[in-house]
Order: C-alpha cells, then structure tokens, then sequence
C-alpha cells in the first residue's frame, strides 16, 4: 500500500511539477470518488427530475437525501413523520431516501390505482434491509416468489380449518386469564404487553405450527424480545442511508450486540422447523397407523407448517432458508401483530369506559354470563367489538408504513409515478385524513357502523394492506382478537389513568407505545351495565 502511494504521489507529482504527499494523494482521492458518487447520482436521478419539479416534499442533500429529517429517536422520527404528512399531504409528494426517489401517496383513489395494479406488486428493495430479521416470506418475497408460495399457503386460511382453530384460542387466552390474578385490584398499574405477548407466540405457535407450548414457554418469549430489539435496530437504516451498505451495518451490529439478538431470535423457528421434520419423518415410517384416521383429522394435520414440509417432501424444493423464512413471516404476523393491536384495543377501552361498557353489553348478549368457550359463530354476533378492533387499527395501524417497487409508469390523479421509483404507502397517513375520519387522533367505533363504512373509498381502510398483496392472515387476526378481547371483558374490566394526549408512538417496521400499555384491572361482574339500543 504504502509503496502504491509513493509511486501515485510521485507520478502526480511529475505531471503536475509538483511533489504531493501521502495524505494528500489521499484527499485528493476521496474528493474524486465523493465527485464520481455525486456525478453518478445525478445520472441515475435524471430520469426523477421532470416529476420532482413538480412535487413538494422535505429538503433533500447530496447523497444522503433527506436523511436528515429522521435524525433522533424512534419517537422523534415518528413525531416528524406525522408533521411530514400534515405539512406535504395529502397530495403525492417526494422524498429521497440517500440516493433512492420515493414518492408517498396517501389519497385512497390513488391507492387503489397502485395497489389493484399489476406495476406496483414488487416489494421495495429497503425490505432487504431487515433480511437478517424477516428474510424472504410471503410479506417481503419477490414478486414469482411470493406468487408461488402464495398458492402454498393460501388453503391453509380457509374458514374450515380456521374454526378448528378456535378451541385452542380459548385455551390460550384463558392460560392468560389464570395468570392475570396476580394483578387483581392493584392500585399500582401493569404492562399489558409481556401478557399479551406471551400470549399471542404461544397461540401461533400451536395453530401454523402444532407445538403446544405454556404460554410461558421462555422460548416463545425470547422469540418476542429479540424480535422487537431487532426490528428496532434494522428500522434505523431506512431513515439513515449512511447504514444501507451492509458492511458498514455489519461493523454497527457488532458494536452493539445485534448479532446475539440474531441468533436467540432463530432459536424458537429452527426448534420449531426441526421438530416437525423429526414428526414427519416418524409418520413416514408408520404409515400404517395414519390409514384408517377420518377427513377431519386429516384436515387437522394440515397445519402451516405441516404443509410446508409435505410440499418439500413432494419436491417443492424449499431451503431450510426458505423455509425458515415463511416460519418467521407467521410468527411475525400471528403474534407481534397481534399483540399491537390487542394492547392498543385494551387501552383504547380502559380510557373509554363508556365504549368498554358497550362492548362488554354486547358480549353478555352474545355469550351470557357463562364460561362456554366462544365458537367461529359467535364472532359474526360481536358486530361492535368488531368496530372497537377496526378503530384501533385505524388510530394505529400496524404497519404504519409501506413499501413498493414500481416496475413501470403508474398514471394516478394528477400526475404519472415513473418507472424505478420507491411508492411510500402510508395507512397512518390515509387513516388520520380529517375528510374520511373528523376528529381523526379520538377513539370512535362508530366510523366504522355500516351506514359510514359505505360512505367512505373502499381504500379508505388499510389495516391489512390491499390489493393482491393484501395480508393473508386477515381472518386468522380477526378471529383471534375477537378472541381475546372478549375473554379479557368476561372476566375483567380494564381501567387506566391516560389520556389519549399521554399515548407517544415509535416507529420501527410497526408502531408502538413509546411508554407501554400500563392499565389496572378489577374482577367482572358479570351483568350487563345497561342495555344497547
């Protein structure tokens, strides 16, 4: 090296008539490579230039964008995100991530033009940055990739299968309920988020995977944790472009534990995926004691996982990668989801007794004031407490953010979105827009009664994403979270002493309450507090 920048500086030197030093040759290097980058830049944004004159949207600088909109906290970058929305929406608007254009559309008749196209179904290439948590499932795959194992998965949804599930949802959630004795009639308030979640991997893990773990399986619960440490880790790199090499985020992650949380959060998936492959494979030496077993049963061994393995065994030929991958995408969706939201859904109803008192009115009616477990049949009858859940979603919907490759033109309203770029789609946004929604940050179940539903584009709503990509496991969610918050209701009433105003969000992959769910909760009576209209 060192005799390279001797004969550099000296052959500088003799066209130059001047001798430069080492360090010099340096500088002068990287002000030329800074100068190529820039240059470079400018070419590939050529294409970008004709619609960014004509879009508004934050500052943007030389090669990091308008990275520097997002320096802070996740609560801050959250803070500025909702500012960003309020100040540049809802028409499109631009924004730069380092080198990459992005254009957000928040307005629900240009939503539906991207999302029901054929043009925008690509995942964005920022998904790759959280490979090492999510890797390639059916959320962030590759357009061929995520059609095929959409075929693969999709029967797995269907109503038959998902009512079986019930009779563990209610195991699960009453496992839950025995545990939350220990916080009876503290005046001292809890986080509802080590119950919920403890809850919502066990349930997963049971019904897409066949292990019944305790709901406080320690595996399950480290699954959660390094989860959440990690989306929060990798989230960072979108707003910091500085982060997208990944040698550089290779060094960060050394320097601050990241690889550990990696490995502890493949611990619960590859013990999950080894087990059912150690299953399968006893099954196919005793074939015999799986002949006479009936059409029912047969359904029942159908689970996700069971699934996954068969088609492989029948030359489907997935990696272990693979599918490790589409095992981490549903946990990811049937818990940490979840989870988000039932805290949510609870905390939204201990600040509102009145809407709790309802609901709880409409369970009674429903399901008396027995213990009977709570069938498939009975969550078309929970027409509110469907509302309470739709609201919450709305006030906070899961994935706040995301994220789409346009693979050609995509003509909306007023302008025509090109080729190359990033599509930001913002449920947040869309969701907080005061001409769908007045008084868009209070809690209000009745915007989503029947009579305003139909008032309102049908991409009003987001929750679960749409178009073709939609969720899959939408029904799956539904149920469960019927589920859970009517268990919860029977035999508890939730109270707190927040305010809408003491609720902070953060952003990672999916948004959060900065400070927890800190609620108090008190045994049921059970009788109605008054009758519904």
């Amino acid at each position: 090296m060192e005799i390279f920048q001797d004969i550099s500086a000296t052959a500088l030197g003799s066209l130059t008539g001047i001798r430069m030093s080492k360090d010099e040759v340096i500088c002068y290097s990287i002000i030329v490579f800074l100068v190529a980058l820039w240059y470079r830049m400018l070419w590939h944004r050529r294409h970008f230039d004709k619609l960014t004159s004509k879009l508004s949207g934050p500052p943007s600088y030389p090669l990091i964008g308008s990275g520097l909109e997002f320096v802070g906290s996740p609560q801050q970058v959250m803070e500025k995100l909702i500012k960003m929305y309020e100040t540049y929406g809802p028409e499109p608007f631009k924004i730069w991530l380092g080198m990459k254009f992005a254009v957000t559309v928040v307005k629900p008749e240009d939503l539906e033009i991207v999302l029901n196209g054929s043009k925008a179904l690509a995942k964005d290439s920022l998904y790759q940055l959280f490979s090492q948590v999510i890797g390639e499932g059916l959320f962030s795959a590759p357009v061929e990739k995520w059609k095929k194992n959409h075929r693969i998965i999709r029967p797995v949804f269907n109503i038959t299968l998902l009512s079986q599930f019930f009779s563990v949802f209610n195991e699960k959630d009453m496992i839950l309920i025995r545990n939350l004795q220990r916080e009876l009639d503290k005046d001292e308030p809890f986080d509802l988020w080590e119950y919920v979640a403890s809850t919502t991997i066990a349930t997963i893990c049971h019904t897409a995977m066949g292990y019944d773990g305790d709901n406080q399986d320690k595996s399950g619960v480290d699954f959660v944790a390094a989860l959440k440490t990690s989306f929060e880790l990798n989230s960072m790199r979108i707003y910091k472009p500085w982060l997208y090499p990944n040698f550089i985020f290779n060094i960060y992650g050394k320097l601050t534990g990241i690889d550990k949380v990696y490995e502890t959060l493949n611990k619960l998936p590859n013990k999950l995926i080894k087990q059912k492959k150690i299953e399968f494979a006893e099954k196919k030496k005793n074939k015999s004691s799986v002949v006479d077993i009936t059409d029912n049963e047969k359904k029942r061994l159908q689970l996700f996982l069971d699934k996954l393995i068969e088609l492989n065994e029948e030359g489907a030929n997935l990696t272990d990668e693979e599918i490790r991958d589409e095992v981490v995408t549903m946990l990811v969706g049937g818990s940490e989801t979840t989870t988000i939201t039932n805290c949510f859904c609870l905390l939204m109803l201990a600040i509102h007794q009145d809407i709790q008192d309802k609901v709880y009115d409409e369970i009674y009616e429903v399901l008396g004031d027995g213990d009977q477990p709570i069938a498939i049949e009975d969550t078309s009858k929970l027409v509110y407490l469907e509302q309470c859940i739709n609201e919450t979603l709305r006030l906070y919907p899961v994935a706040p953010l995301l994220f789409r490759h346009l693979t050609d033109d995509i003509e909306i309203t007023n302008c025509t979105l090109p080729k190359g770029s990033t599509m930001i789609i913002s449920p947040l946004a869309t969701h907080h827009l005061p001409e769908l929604y007045p008084d868009s940050w209070s809690f209000n179940p009745d915007n989503f009664d029947p009579e305003n539903v139909a008032k309102r584009h049908k991409f009003s709503y987001l929750a679960f994403g749409g178009g073709p990509r939609r969720c899959i496991g939408t029904k799956y969610a539904l149920f469960s979270m019927h589920v859970f918050i009517a268990t919860f209701l029977r035999n508890f009433s939730v109270h707190t002493t927040w305010k809408m105003s003491d609720i902070k969000l953060r952003l990672d992959l999916m948004i959060r309450s900065v400070n927890g769910y800190p609620v108090t909760i008190r045994p049921r009576d059970r009788r109605p507090t008054y009758k519904r209209n």
